[in-house]
């Protein structure tokens, strides 16, 4: 990279290493002075560099935190979910409420079978109500393969089920293709968000794959428009 200004070359260089995973989704970047004594240069070299990956929406900064890897797009329009995604390691353990009302293995629907791309097999039928910071969240509807996630138990759901996956069965999550829609909340909204009327709902279906390409998760999950907040980066190449 002779002839490169130094910034480029850095941001080249940590743009490279989140691309090919070096650098973890919610991984928490070096900081500058560690950054500036491996790139050999000044702090203000390094920040030029990570401002570049800011505006490309590739790394977030938390005052007071640091700076992070950010949830960023795969071919297709499909989005990351890297191995530290989900709503516990978003937004740490001791912020994150799960009251699990429905965990059941059964046969699947015809339409919930043929988005898990199974046929005569057993999935988990998970029903959670997530609360972060004491107030409700959002109501999932989880389907999973009993065959690609073995041994779940009632325990995973109070916590992470992305951590018993990644952790417990050793298996790397790749991509989830996601639609967002908006709807009236329904009786069961209502019931468990402690909804007093009828209000707009944010609802997001969801299927997720492995780095082997096996669907390994279907899942709706509704949001009041509160706690809504739909993020995605578009950068011209």
């Amino acid at each position: 990279m002779s002839g490169m200004a130094k910034y480029m070359e850095i941001y080249i260089d940590i743009r490279d290493k989140i691309n090919q995973n070096k650098y973890e989704i919610n991984e928490k970047l070096p900081d500058g002075d560690s950054m500036a004594r491996t790139y050999d240069c000044s702090k203000l070299t390094v920040k030029k560099a990570l401002d570049m990956l800011v505006q490309e929406g590739m790394i977030i900064r938390h005052r007071g935190a640091g700076t992070f890897v950010k949830s960023h797009s795969t071919n297709g329009g499909e989005f990351a979910l890297g191995p530290m995604s989900g709503l516990v390691n978003t937004f740490g353990k001791d912020n994150i409420k799960s009251k699990v009302i429905l965990f059941s293995i059964e046969k699947p629907s015809k339409e919930v079978a043929e988005k898990l791309e199974m046929q005569d097999d057993y999935i988990y039928r998970i029903i959670r109500m997530r609360e972060v910071g004491h107030k409700a969240y959002s109501i999932e509807h989880t389907y999973m393969p009993l065959a690609i996630i073995p041994g779940l138990e009632p325990r995973h759901l109070e916590d992470s089920i992305y951590n018993y996956i990644r952790d417990d069965l050793k298996l790397k999550m790749q991509s989830a293709h996601v639609w967002v829609r908006g709807d009236k909340s329904n009786q069961e909204d209502s019931k468990l968000l402690n909804l007093e009327e009828p209000t707009f709902m944010m609802e997001i279906e969801k299927l997720a794959h492995l780095e082997d390409g096996r669907v390994f998760e279907y899942s709706i999950t509704r949001h009041t428009y509160e706690s809504f907040v739909f993020e995605t980066v578009f950068v011209q190449n």
